[in-house]
């Protein structure tokens, strides 16, 4: 008979996880509603807000003695390596860059150069 009250209580409290979690979302959906209406005037419609024209591309923005310059100092500091593509990044990349750089560099063994 235990056996029976202990799959009988599992089943309560799984029930109890689920009704909780049903709660839990429909609290998350009510901020997520509420949030959005406070983001959005009434008075403008979506439709009628004006779209920011993109930036028109810049042609060789970068000039040729720089990209030497680059390449000279890469050379300097990893030896014969290829320069493939040099760009302006967006704006906020610069630390997602720096993470890259610490990650790929953490695996190069010290002293090896």
């Amino acid at each position: 008979m235990e056996l029976s009250e202990s799959i009988v209580l599992s089943l309560l409290m799984y029930l109890l996880a689920i009704a909780i979690s049903i709660v839990a979302a429909f609290v998350v959906h009510g901020i997520v509603v509420i949030v959005s209406r406070m983001e959005t005037p009434a008075s403008a419609p979506v439709e009628k807000r004006p779209v920011p024209a993109p930036a028109p591309p810049e042609e060789d923005a970068i000039p040729a003695g720089h990209v030497a310059a680059i390449t000279a100092a890469v050379y300097a500091v990893l030896g014969a390596h290829r320069i493939v593509h040099i760009e302006s990044g967006p704006p906020g990349t610069i630390w997602t860059t720096e993470g890259r750089l610490i990650h790929q560099t953490s695996h190069t063994p010290r002293g090896g150069r």
